[in-house]
């Protein structure tokens, strides 16, 4: 019997025995908690460099006329005719607040000018305006300052947690209201949702009439793409379709005067359709997310608009 060396045995094992398969550890995508991104943080603020953007202070245009006293015997408010007033201007009629001002008729000196000044459709030094950013005059603001506070709500019976961003808060004595103008927003499982918007310029808030805009899911990667299409209805006609595609582009920096922050999220949104102070969001836009500071830079749609981060206060951090 021939005898056959073992090392040679142990080769022809090794060499012809099954071909095992390498096994190697999946490469999973790279992913971002959306709430690390966007902050919601009660008194947080920001302020913003603006430049390309047509955000005009509201201002009180002359001086308000009281009309004559007169008793209100309705109760509503407002003059009925045969209720007694004042006929301070001897002109035989009652005069309200809507009628033409005449000499003796009270009224708001708004300037403190000590003369009636009517309406003329541009601001005047002493009128009363919303001063966004500082600079004393009113005009086109150049930097805004936001405030973030934060809203119990109720949507379809759900508690929301809203993070209110407001540009100012303000009383009108034109209509005896406190408005606070800005966007809300919450961020909880189920992502970065925008739901109301209103500004100086209209107050009409049309988003908050409609289905929340997605702007990105609570767990974000490279490539994800939300398309928002609502449509609004008069009397069961459709009367408009709004349209907001939002897509995660890439990580980049950016550096803007608050700072240079890394690996922010970059998003790339087109929006179409909107109307009202809604429409100026038409178009391709970008903004970049930092990570616990939110988002620190816009630019779009329109050519040279962009909104950089100038100052803030995150959870008690200054930047810069």
């Amino acid at each position: 019997m021939k005898i056959i060396p073992l090392g040679i045995v142990l080769f022809l094992i090794l060499s012809c025995g099954c071909t095992k398969k390498k096994v190697t550890t999946p490469i999973l995508p790279v992913t971002y908690l959306m709430k690390d991104y966007f902050p919601l943080n009660e008194d947080d603020q920001w302020t913003w460099e603006v430049t390309g953007d047509t955000i005009i202070e509201s201002y009180s245009d002359g001086d308000i006329s009281w009309g004559e006293p007169f008793l209100d015997l309705t109760k509503n408010g407002i003059y009925d005719f045969g209720e007694p007033y004042q006929d301070l201007n001897l002109n035989g009629k009652y005069d309200g607040p809507n009628d033409p001002w005449t000499p003796d008729i009270p009224y708001d000196d708004r300037n403190s000018n000590g003369a009636y000044d009517p309406p003329n459709g541009i601001w005047d030094s002493g009128e009363q305006f919303i001063d966004l950013d500082g600079d004393g005059v009113c005009g086109i603001a150049t930097t805004l300052n936001l405030k973030a506070s934060i809203l119990s709500h109720k949507i379809d019976d759900k508690s929301l947690r809203l993070g209110s961003f407001q540009f100012t808060s303000y009383y009108d004595s034109s209509t005896g209201g406190m408005w606070a103008d800005g966007d809300y927003y919450s961020n909880d499982s189920l992502g970065l949702r925008w739901h109301g918007h209103s500004d100086i310029s209209d107050r009409n808030d049309m988003l908050s009439s409609l289905q929340p805009i997605s702007i990105a899911n609570e767990i974000v990667q490279p490539g994800d793409t939300i398309v928002n299409i609502d449509t609004s209805f008069d009397s069961g006609n459709p009367t408009g379709i709004y349209t907001w595609i939002s897509t995660f582009e890439m990580i980049e920096d950016a550096t803007v005067p608050a700072g240079s922050f890394e690996a922010c999220l970059k998003f790339k949104s087109i929006a179409s359709g909107w109307t009202g102070n809604m429409q100026r969001y038409n178009g391709t836009s970008y903004q970049w997310y930092a990570k616990g500071v939110g988002m620190v830079k816009s630019e779009g749609p329109r050519e040279s608009e962009h909104w950089l981060l100038k100052s803030a206060k995150i959870n008690g951090v200054n930047y810069p």
